[in-house]
C-alpha cells in the first residue's frame, strides 16, 4: 500500500500534476497547524501570547532560525512543533527550497538553448546564423557604435543547440525564423530592428528563404524596419512590395569594390574607413524632417557642413541616389548622406540650415 502510494506521488510528481501545489499546501498546514497548537497549549502559562507571537514562533521554527525568543514549553505544543514543524514543516520547506532551484535551474537551461520567451523592449533581431565569425563581427560592428552599444541584440536561428559565444547584452532563441510563434517568443512586437542575414553564400536558396523570412516577419510587426542581405541582385524582386525593408548585396559590393580598387588604388582603404563604426569618419544619415520656409539649395548646406568637418556625400529621395544636387533642395523626408565622426541630430542640421537661410537672406 505504501509502495503504491510512493509510486502514485513519483509518477504525479514527475508529470507536475501536484508538485507545487502540494508543497504550498503542506507549509500552510504546518505553519496553521503549529501556530494552533502553540496557542492553544502555551496561552494558559503565557497570557500575554497572542496569535500573532505564534505565527512568528511558527515562521521562525520552520526555517531553521529559531531566535529563542519563544519556544515551547508544555507537552501539547512540543508535539505540534515536532509534527508541525521537525516532519511536516521542515520537509515541505526543504522540496519547496529544491523546487525553486530547480525552477533556476532550468530557466537558465532554456535561455541557454533558446527556448524560452524574451521580455525585451527597443531590442534588435539578428535573424539566420550564417556561421560565427560573421555574427560576432555584425554584433562587434553594431555595438561599436557608442549610440546603440547598450542595446539588447537577439540571435534567431535553428541550426544552434546553444549559443557558442556570450555577450552581456545578446540573447539567443532557437525556433525556425519561418514560423510566427518564433517572433512571439522573441517579442517581436516592442523589437525596433531587425537584420536578416543569409543562409549562407554558398546556398542557392538563401534568398527566397531570406524573402519568407522578412514576410513573416512583417506579418508579426508591419512596422519593424528590416535590413536584408541579398545575395544575388536579380533576386531582388523577391522582396517588392515590402515596406520598412533595405536590401544590401554584398556579393556585388565586394565585386565592385575589388573592381575600383584595380583601377584605383586607396578606393578599398577609404571604403573600409567609412563603412566601419570602429574607425573615425563613418558614413551616418539622417532624414530631414521640417524645414524651414526659406530654403537653401544643397550646395550651400554642404559648403556650410563642411565648415564643421561633415562631408556631405549624397541625397537619397524616394529610393534614387543623388550625387550631383547642384540644383536640388532639401526636401522633407530627404535621407541625407553624410561622413563625420559623429552622428549628427537634427536639431544641428535645422540650425544649419536656418543659418544658411539667414545668410543668403543677408546677401542678397
Amino acid at each position: 500500500m505504501i509502495e503504491l502510494i510512493i509510486e502514485k506521488f513519483y509518477r504525479a510528481r514527475r508529470r507536475k500534476r501536484l508538485g507545487g501545489a502540494v508543497v504550498v499546501f503542506a507549509l500552510i498546514i504546518s505553519i496553521v497547524g503549529n501556530a494552533m497548537t502553540f496557542y492553544l497549549f502555551e496561552r494558559g502559562i503565557r497570557p500575554e501570547l497572542s496569535v500573532g507571537d505564534s505565527f512568528w514562533y511558527s515562521m521562525i521554527s520552520i526555517t531553521t532560525i529559531g531566535y529563542g525568543d519563544l519556544s515551547a514549553t508544555t507537552i501539547g505544543s512540543r508535539i505540534g512543533t515536532i509534527l508541525f514543524i521537525t516532519i511536516l514543516g521542515l520537509t515541505a520547506f526543504t522540496a519547496s527550497a529544491g523546487m525553486i532551484i530547480n525552477w533556476l535551474i532550468e530557466l537558465q537551461n532554456r535561455e541557454r538553448s533558446g527556448a524560452g520567451r524574451l521580455y525585451l523592449k527597443n531590442h534588435i533581431l539578428i535573424i539566420n546564423y550564417p556561421n560565427e565569425s560573421r555574427v560576432r563581427n555584425i554584433i562587434d560592428e553594431f555595438t561599436s557604435d557608442s549610440g546603440h552599444e547598450n542595446y539588447d541584440i537577439t540571435l534567431v536561428t535553428d541550426r544552434l543547440e546553444s549559443m557558442p559565444f556570450q555577450r552581456h547584452n545578446l540573447h539567443f532563441l532557437r525556433g525556425s525564423p519561418l514560423e510566427t510563434e518564433t517572433y512571439s517568443r522573441a517579442a517581436v512586437a516592442e523589437a525596433q530592428k531587425a537584420i536578416i542575414l543569409s543562409t549562407g553564400y554558398d546556398d542557392p536558396n538563401s534568398d527566397s528563404i531570406v524573402a519568407s523570412a522578412v514576410s513573416v516577419l512583417h506579418r508579426s510587426n508591419p512596422n519593424i524596419i528590416a535590413t536584408v542581405e541579398c545575395i544575388n541582385p536579380r533576386h531582388a524582386v523577391l522582396f517588392e512590395g515590402m515596406d520598412n525593408t533595405s536590401l544590401v548585396f554584398p556579393l556585388q559590393m565586394a565585386n565592385n569594390l575589388l573592381v575600383q580598387e584595380s583601377q584605383d588604388p586607396g578606393v578599398s582603404l577609404l571604403t573600409q574607413v567609412i563603412t566601419s563604426n570602429k574607425l573615425e569618419g563613418t558614413l551616418l544619415s539622417l532624414c530631414l524632417e521640417d524645414l524651414p520656409d526659406h530654403q537653401v539649395s544643397y550646395p550651400e548646406l554642404a559648403k556650410n557642413m563642411l565648415d564643421r568637418d561633415v562631408n556631405m556625400v549624397g541625397v537619397v529621395r524616394d529610393g534614387t541616389v543623388h550625387l550631383r544636387f547642384t540644383d536640388l533642395f532639401p526636401l522633407k523626408d530627404d535621407v541625407l548622406v553624410y561622413i563625420a565622426s559623429s552622428r549628427l541630430e537634427w536639431k544641428s542640421v535645422e540650425d544649419t540650415l536656418a543659418s544658411v537661410t539667414g545668410e543668403v537672406s543677408g546677401g542678397t
